[in-house]
């Protein structure tokens, strides 16, 4: 991809916590897939904000309360005074790289069908309302499914007749 001029901005990787069993022996079950964040030029549209997600710890450190920790090797045992707050004003933090999301079922035949919520974190992220958003790989029609209920334009390829029945029936009834 790099040859032909895209951009890997970064890997993220999707954890699953439900991922299906594997009879394998001689390794682990994979219980992950990567997610490709990839642009055609060195600036895009980023929201951020868009995709914020919720902070572990929303509190803040003060003077009376400051707490210190010994860092774990790199700084010769000083000590470190951790003064800042883990959330912005807005209450979210920056997402992070690794998205834990469950499988969901699909009642019809497509075997590879992804969860709504990663379209929807990519679509916000990497769009405006009104844009338009390309599938080349439609399969049953997740990503148009959310791009229409996120109010963008979708455009979508499929080879597969019967996947591409399968996505008009999900996306337009």
């Amino acid at each position: 991809l790099q040859a032909d001029g895209w951009y890997l901005r970064q890997d993220i990787i999707w954890a699953k916590p439900n991922t299906m069993p594997e009879s394998v022996t001689d390794r682990c079950t994979k219980a992950h897939e990567y997610i490709f964040l990839l642009t055609k030029s060195a600036r895009y549209f980023y929201d951020a904000d868009a995709i914020k997600e919720p902070c572990l710890w929303s509190g803040s450190w003060s003077a009376s309360n400051t707490h210190t920790a010994v860092a774990q090797g790199g700084n010769h045992g000083k000590t470190s005074i951790f003064n800042q707050r883990w959330t912005d004003k807005n209450g979210g933090r920056n997402r992070r790289s690794v998205w834990t999301i469950t499988t969901k079922p699909f009642k019809e035949a497509h075997f590879a069908t992804f969860p709504p919520e990663i379209p929807e974190i990519c679509i916000k992220a990497g769009s405006r309302v009104g844009d338009t958003i390309l599938d080349p790989f439609m399969g049953s029609g997740t990503t148009g499914l959310v791009a229409e209920k996120l109010q963008r334009n979708f455009v979508g390829i499929e080879l597969n007749p019967e996947y591409l029945k399968m996505a008009k029936d999900r996306i337009y009834n």
